[in-house]
């Protein structure tokens, strides 16, 4: 398959039709998004259906692209009241993970 728009629109397309599918399917499960983002991911990828990228700038950028929406899904899931027991552990090991 050559890489075109049109076939970079309708890759990006299919998987956000089957994530969103997915995200559905888990919330009535009770099921976490990312998780089955990440099944989505591994089924549309090189070991599932066997799509493979030839090109590693296409892919790094697929990639960044993927985990951006990872994390900020995972930021919107996220409640304060979660956070709020942790925060200070948390704080402290990423102003000296910063520090080292």
């Amino acid at each position: 398959m050559t890489i075109t728009a049109e076939n970079i629109l309708l890759i990006g397309s299919v998987l956000l039709f089957f994530s969103l599918l997915a995200g559905k399917t888990g919330y009535k499960f009770g099921v976490p998004t990312l998780l089955l983002f990440l099944v989505v991911g591994m089924v549309f990828g090189s070991e599932g259906l066997g799509l493979q990228f030839s090109n590693p700038k296409i892919a790094q950028f697929i990639g960044v692209v993927a985990l951006s929406i990872i994390l900020f899904s995972g930021g919107m899931d996220t409640k304060y009241e979660e956070i709020k027991p942790i925060a200070p552990q948390g704080v402290i090991l990423a102003t000296l993970g910063v520090l080292l």
